[in-house]
């Protein structure tokens, strides 16, 4: 099934595009793409989204058809399904 991930903020420049679809299996959940996520962009994104292990970097939001998920909430995606990985936005 189709999945489109949307980046914003310091995850849109380390990846290098504001958007991009993603092939999941049938059940795939919330937690497996971010990570099929960063292992594809693992050089530039990996280290930000989980610096120290599996756990993702607490600064890291995580959306899914604009509602927030947390990272301990287990959800089953949908087919075409957005999901936006937004980091903190700073400057003043």
């Amino acid at each position: 099934m189709n999945i489109v991930v949307e980046y914003t903020a310091q995850v849109k420049k380390a990846v290098g595009q504001s958007r991009e679809d993603f092939q999941v299996n049938d059940g795939c959940t919330l937690q497996e793409l971010v990570k099929q996520v960063s292992e594809k962009h693992e050089s530039n994104l990996k280290s930000m989204l989980f610096p120290d292990s599996e756990e993702l970097h607490p600064s890291i939001l995580l959306f899914v058809a604009d509602q927030q998920v947390l990272w301990s909430e287990a959800l089953t995606l949908q087919p075409n399904q957005v999901v936006t990985i937004l980091s903190p936005i700073s400057g003043g």
